[in-house]
């Protein structure tokens, strides 16, 4: 198995800024809306720390932790709710991806799984969606547990009308982004390109992102999920392992490791 273009490897790498630079823009805007305006520097340290920190919590979703290292007061509890609002934005555009997949892999997906995989996907779509867009608005219930927290979770609510369109979209955006980098890379091996192939690459992100992880931010997962779906469209299973691989190296465990450099310099200067 070689690389029979260097031209598609290449651009995964270039996409590899695009990708995150998005995920810095939503962690901006989060900021933004709560009033909090640091230099670029701080802003970046904050994000890659929020990968090393996310990488080995279940599905991620400790990211929070690592870019409150860079905050102080109660302002940490408003960005943490952020944070997780942003999360959720970007699971509910790999559902909505992934249910858009089914359009063209249906033949593939009723053949094997029936079609329960379908039904299964559009209901946690909508149940997600309407969540999602209700979350700013809707009322919350006069509850014994959520009065020390009420006054927080009004706050949030306020801030969360100003990002729960651009947090969507950015997060759309982000998804059509590393799905062309996995896409690309599949290519760079030499498989060619169809709307079955990017269908698959879709399905596979759903899969994986409904399958829970517990660290290292779904390794082995989505490439166990990729041989079970890719394979049906490509035939050297050597190439999707590979190509996942590869993947989460450059998305995942540079900027993990970039965040651990940030982290560890933090820790020292807050102990000097």
């Amino acid at each position: 198995m070689n690389i029979e273009s260097f031209y598609f490897f290449i651009l995964v790498f270039f996409l590899f800024p695009l990708n995150w630079g998005i995920e810095l823009l939503k962690w901006q805007r989060i900021l933004k809306v709560n009033k909090i305006y640091i230099v670029s520097n701080t802003l970046i340290q904050s994000l890659f720390s929020g990968v090393t920190t996310g990488i080995i919590t279940p599905n991620r979703i400790g990211n929070f932790i690592g870019r409150m290292l860079f905050f102080k007061g109660k302002i940490r509890g408003q960005l943490i709710l952020g944070t997780l609002y942003s999360n959720f934005a970007q699971f509910l555009s790999t559902i909505t991806f992934g249910a858009i997949s089914i359009i063209w892999f249906h033949e593939v997906l009723f053949s094997t799984y029936g079609e329960l995989a379908t039904y299964i996907s559009c209901i946690i779509l909508l149940i997600g969606l309407t969540f999602y867009f209700i979350i700013p608005y809707v009322s919350l219930p006069s509850l014994k547990f959520l009065n020390k927290k009420e006054n927080l979770l009004k706050h949030f609510q306020v801030n969360a009308r100003q990002l729960v369109f651009p947090l969507f979209y950015l997060s759309s955006l982000r998804y059509l982004i590393f799905s062309f980098q996995f896409l690309l890379m599949l290519m760079a091996f030499g498989e060619p390109f169809s709307l079955l192939l990017l269908a698959g690459v879709f399905f596979t992100y759903l899969v994986s992102t409904l399958i829970p992880s517990f660290v290292f931010g779904k390794l082995l997962i989505r490439e166990t999920s990729g041989l079970v779906i890719l394979s049906f469209v490509v035939e050297n299973e050597m190439v999707i392992i590979v190509s996942s691989l590869l993947l989460w190296l450059i998305n995942l465990g540079i900027p993990s490791l970039i965040g651990m450099f940030f982290i560890f310099r933090k820790k020292f200067l807050l102990n000097a």
